[in-house]
């Protein structure tokens, strides 16, 4: 599916200890509205876009974000929101938000790990679990489509089988689940040593987490879980089902980020490249380098070639 990535703005109200962005990333100019309106009207002439991801920053800071969803909408575009959902936590909020543009999207919020305290640490916002969890719960009634993130970290990837009992606990099974290995680049690699985790070291622990899901799913819990930015050599092929290649390396049409340069409005880039999928030296003569969904460039470049242990 051809998508639009938008990033309206970076500001954010948390401080992730492992954000993609720099700090002064939240100090660039928010993109006008009429330039996101007209690039989203040119993707569609130019690359036929069927998607808008929309994501930040944190994108509800953004104050015209609902005439932009409001837009897609009526362009009959699919709409997908990355969202911390501190703000959906205010009861009015988020009625006047659903009342404004509809349930008809969805939205994806990172839980860092199901302990509070731990959660907090590394968004740097104290009580954002409990706020995050409340937005959740108000979309889920409000019938939204709902993924709960798991980025894998260094304070809490040693506890992902008990975050997967957690999420099976507190959410529907209709909420689907994503986990994902960290793009380190950013604040995320200013503070690697606590983000960063070898695949070797999380392998245990993901493949316990599976083994988890596995069991319920025995149990008819049925829930869509996807493993992203995973080599196929980093994980038994047991557990292979799970893994996905990144929406972005496969369907990212068009991109649109704020400019660094306060002055100048930012231009919609076309013909991106993915950064990252199975494009290192070790992968070349890899057997399954054509269905592998590899990792990111960083990451890869932060943990070196022995990472891989490719197919013969």
């Amino acid at each position: 599916m051809n998508t639009l990535f938008v990033s309206p703005s970076y500001r954010c109200n948390e401080n992730c200890i492992f954000c993609p962005r720099h700090k002064i990333s939240k100090l660039y100019k928010p993109i006008p509205l009429d330039i996101i309106i007209k690039s989203i009207t040119d993707a569609i002439e130019k690359k036929s876009i069927e998607m808008i991801l929309i994501s930040g920053g944190e994108p509800t800071l953004y104050k015209d974000l609902t005439t932009i969803i409001t837009t897609a909408n009526q362009l009959n575009l699919k709409i997908g929101i990355l969202s911390n959902s501190l703000k959906f936590a205010d009861n009015n909020f988020c009625k006047t938000f659903i009342d404004t543009v509809g349930n008809n999207f969805e939205l994806t919020t990172a839980f860092h790990s199901h302990i509070a305290e731990e959660h907090d640490k590394i968004t740097g916002v104290k009580g954002s679990f409990d706020k995050s969890l409340k937005g959740v719960y108000n979309l889920i009634n409000a019938e939204v489509r709902i993924t709960i993130k798991y980025i894998i970290n260094g304070i809490s990837f040693n506890k992902l089988p008990e975050f997967i009992e957690w999420v099976y606990n507190s959410f529907p099974d209709s909420v689907s689940l994503v986990l994902c290995n960290m793009d380190l680049c950013g604040e995320a690699l200013n503070n690697s040593n606590l983000a960063a985790v070898p695949f070797n070291i999380s392998k245990k622990y993901v493949e316990n987490a599976l083994d988890v899901i596995i069991q319920y799913s025995k149990k008819n819990r049925l829930r869509n879980v996807s493993v992203f930015n995973t080599p196929l050599c980093c994980i038994d092929p047991y557990y292979w089902t799970f893994l996905r290649k990144y929406e972005s390396e496969e369907s990212m049409a068009a991109l649109l980020l704020p400019s660094i340069e306060n002055q100048t409005n930012p231009i919609i880039q076309y013909g991106l490249k993915g950064d990252g999928g199975a494009n290192f030296s070790p992968c070349t003569n890899c057997a399954v380098k054509n269905i592998c969904p590899g990792t990111w460039r960083k990451t890869a470049e932060y943990f070196g070639n022995d990472i891989f242990k490719p197919f013969k």
